[in-house]
């Protein structure tokens, strides 16, 4: 073979040799991204679970106001039980600081919590309480409230896991008053209540 066929076989092989050494290295960065890839997100999903359970899962709520104290509630099928809570009737009170029939009904909220207080317990659930946590000790102050308040994280996903039971809409119906007795539904209102249907329907519940 004369030097003017060697050269350019030569060449050819040595070109040759240089493309499969680049696809090599790249088949093997591109591995090595996916398993990085792959990698990071299951770590990210491993701590997102174990570090906050999602409520609407375990179907488990915390309750907690601005002083610690704290409710537990557990959805099951056909009840809304509370484990700390040993009086027959609970009534769920969902609510904001700014609207005027949720100011309206506080005052007498709290003068059924007085007047049954061995009966009955009323929580007051804050919506969105992450921005009206300055307005909350002002309603609570002004209306002498005298039930517990719920100012925590897991108000809003509570609010939701109880409006999907109740076949609402999205957006909520304020206030919403939601009556249990002994963790089974009773009844509830969306927007103000008068003061003596509450009274009847209490009273009614604990003949």
């Amino acid at each position: 073979m004369n030097a003017s066929v060697r050269y350019p076989l030569a060449l050819a092989a040595v070109v040759l040799l240089f493309v499969l050494a680049g696809c090599g290295k790249k088949e093997k960065s591109a591995q090595e991204y996916n398993t990085s890839t792959a990698a990071v997100t299951k770590d990210d999903d491993a701590s997102a679970v174990s570090s906050k359970p999602s409520p609407a899962k375990d179907n488990r709520f915390m309750l907690t106001d601005h002083n610690g104290i704290s409710h537990t509630v557990v959805m099951k099928k056909e009840k809304l039980l509370f484990p700390d809570i040993t009086k027959p009737v609970v009534i769920l009170h969902f609510f904001s600081t700014w609207s005027d029939p949720c100011q309206g009904e506080a005052p007498y909220l709290s003068d059924l919590q007085l007047k049954y207080k061995k009966k009955i317990a009323i929580l007051g659930i804050l919506l969105h309480p992450d921005n009206y946590l300055e307005e909350l000790d002002t309603f609570v102050s002004k209306n002498k409230l005298a039930y517990f308040i719920s100012s925590g994280g897991e108000n809003d996903a509570f609010a939701k896991a109880i409006s999907k039971r109740l076949s609402l809409p999205d957006m909520l119906p304020i206030p919403l008053t939601v009556i249990y007795h002994n963790g089974r539904y009773y009844k509830h209102y969306e927007g103000a209540v008068p003061v003596e249907m509450l009274v009847h329907d209490i009273n009614t519940l604990l003949k």
